[in-house]
Formats: structure tokens, C-alpha cells, sequence
């Protein structure tokens, strides 16, 4: 059976934090209880001497070694009690404020792993229903005999949107549950090849899906730019890129993709002329489980998400721009050239 990516649990750092901040409040009350008992035993030795009328030994008793010096020890645990206060309550107050923060934190995971949810169901329900309409359809016979090849193809078609949603998924709880993150894994599956290669088989496995939606997939100005990356990790890159292009484009749209070479830098853009972003859109198209707010769009909210972090694997930087919504989006991704070690 093959062994499944374990989960972090998100309550670890809350329950940390918690149970430091419940010992410090023990301690501090084992102190402050400590400390009374201590006075309560120096009043109860003064009481006793005064009722004696041995004077000092009432100032030995309160830590003093003469009835003139009580005043200065007076004055000295005023200062200390007064620090005392200050620290504890600045100790206290810092606990609280990191165990808020910690559940603040927790409560945005809970909403992120439910938008997730939501998202990988829709993106996952849904082709799984269409293919089983098709399978139902065509065991039945009621496809006519020259519609079956469309139909197969629609099949095939969201078995590839069943397979992109999967490996979204697969990569991120990968990333997460080993911590190593992406440039570890590129590290091992690294080798010399060019970029251009990279775009063009990412075209030519998007034709399918860019064909069925009406959209035209261009391919413009590409320049040769061989370089040390992960192919797969490209792949992924540039497969989510032209995903969400055809997704949030109208049919007979155009999705662009050009890559530029300036010195030992690249610069690949994709663009297209659909929905485009508002100002809350862009800045949070990159973070993890983020999603369109149309639910008609679907998606996991990972697709973005991985871009960034295999492009920064690679010491690259990513970013996406629009004029605003049914403008278009641009998404450029800027690499620098890299050696074999």
C-alpha cells in the first residue's frame, strides 16, 4: 500500500503555547504564595519580639539589623515588588498575545483547508461526473455512432482537467508534509535543457483543453534559453499558467506566451484578454487555497500557488498584473540562467 503524506496538525503551536502560558502563571503564583508565607512567618517572629519589647530583635526578625535600617529595606521591596509587577504582567501580557496570534493563525488555516475543500470537490466532482454521464451514454447506446469520437474526446479531455486538479493537490500536501519545500525536490531532478522546449511541449498538451473552450493558444516571440531546471517543475509551471488562461478566457479569446532572453536573465509572459483581476484579486492570487470568488470557475486555489514556489526554486521571481476586471491578466515569470553544480 503506498504510504500517504502525513498531515500536520495546525493545534500544535496553539496547545505550546497554551500550556507555557498556563506553567508561567503556576509559577508566578507558587512564587507570589512562596514569598507572602515567607513575610507572613517575618510578621509573625516581629510580633512576637515587639510583645516582648525587644525592639531589635523585631528589626532582625523583618531582615534588618537595626530598628534604623528597617526603612531602607522598606523602601527596597517597594522598588522590588513595583518590578516585579511591571515584569510579570509584561510576561503575561506577551503570553496572551502570542497564544491570540496563534489562534488568529489557526482560525485563517480552518478557512483556507475549507476553501480548499471546496474548490478540490468542485474540481475533482466535477469531471468524475461528466465522464461517468459519457461512460452511462455510450454503454447505453445513446450516443449516435457519429458523435462517439466528440464524446470520447470530451472524456479525455476531463480525464486531463481530473489529472492537472490531482497533481495540484498531490504536489502541495507533498511540499507540506515532507517540509523540504520545492528546491529540495529540484535539487534531485535538475538537468540542462531550454526553456523554449519546455513552452512548447506545455502548448501542445493545452491544445486539447484550449481547442474545446473556443480559445487559441499563440505561441510568440520564443527565444532559445537552455538552463539548469526541473522539467517537471516547468511543466507544472507553465501548464497552470495556460490552465487559468484558457479557464478566465471567453470563447475566441487569444492566450499569449512569449519568452524573452536579456543577458543570463528570461522573461516569460502569458497573457490573455478574459475576466482580468481587481487590486484584492492580485494580491492575493498567489497565496495557497486562494480562489476566484465566481464558484463557477472552480479550481483548488493551489495552481498559482505552485508556480510561485517552483519559480522561486529555481531563483526565479513571478508576478501578475491587469488593468482590472474583463481587462486580461499578464503573468510574468523572470529566471536566471543556471549552471549544472
Amino acid at each position: 500500500m503506498a504510504r500517504q503524506p502525513s498531515v500536520p496538525v495546525p493545534r500544535t503551536s496553539s496547545s505550546l503555547l497554551f500550556f507555557a502560558t498556563v506553567a508561567l502563571a503556576l509559577l508566578l503564583v507558587g512564587w507570589w504564595t512562596t514569598f507572602h508565607l515567607w513575610q507572613a512567618d517575618e510578621l509573625e517572629r516581629a510580633g512576637q519580639a515587639l510583645l516582648r519589647g525587644d525592639t531589635t530583635a523585631v528589626a532582625v526578625a523583618l531582615g534588618a539589623h537595626d530598628p534604623a535600617q528597617l526603612v531602607e529595606i522598606a523602601q527596597a521591596r517597594r522598588r522590588m515588588w513595583i518590578s516585579e509587577a511591571v515584569v510579570f504582567g509584561a510576561l503575561i501580557l506577551t503570553g496572551a498575545g502570542l497564544f491570540w496570534w496563534s489562534m488568529l493563525r489557526e482560525v485563517r488555516m480552518r478557512q483556507e483547508q475549507d476553501r480548499f475543500l471546496a474548490g478540490a470537490t468542485h474540481e475533482l466532482k466535477t469531471p468524475l461526473a461528466t465522464i461517468q454521464l459519457l461512460l452511462e451514454s455510450l454503454r447505453d447506446g445513446r450516443v449516435p455512432a457519429e458523435k462517439q469520437q466528440r464524446w470520447l474526446g470530451s472524456g479525455l479531455l476531463e480525464t486531463r482537467r481530473l489529472e492537472h486538479g490531482l497533481t495540484n493537490v498531490l504536489t502541495a500536501a507533498g511540499l507540506r508534509s515532507t517540509g523540504h519545500g520545492t528546491a529540495a525536490a529540484l535539487a534531485h531532478r535538475a538537468r540542462h535543457g531550454d526553456l523554449a522546449d519546455d513552452v512548447a511541449d506545455a502548448l501542445a498538451a493545452l491544445a486539447p483543453r484550449a481547442e474545446a473552450a473556443g480559445v487559441e493558444l499563440v505561441r510568440g516571440a520564443v527565444s532559445s534559453f537552455t538552463t539548469m531546471r526541473d522539467p517537471e517543475g516547468m511543466q507544472l509551471v507553465l501548464r497552470n499558467l495556460l490552465d487559468n488562461a484558457v479557464k478566465y478566457s471567453a470563447q475566441g479569446q487569444r492566450v499569449t506566451v512569449d519568452l524573452r532572453v536579456d543577458g543570463d536573465r528570461a522573461r516569460l509572459a502569458v497573457c490573455d484578454a478574459g475576466a482580468g483581476m481587481d487590486a484584492a484579486a492580485l494580491a492575493h492570487a498567489f497565496d495557497p487555497f486562494w480562489r476566484s470568488p465566481d464558484p463557477a470557475r472552480g479550481g483548488t486555489g493551489l495552481g498559482l500557488h505552485l508556480v510561485r514556489e517552483t519559480v522561486r526554486a529555481h531563483g526565479g521571481t513571478v508576478h501578475a498584473s491587469s488593468e482590472g476586471p474583463g481587462k486580461g491578466t499578464t503573468v510574468v515569470i523572470e529566471m536566471p540562467r543556471r549552471e549544472a553544480a
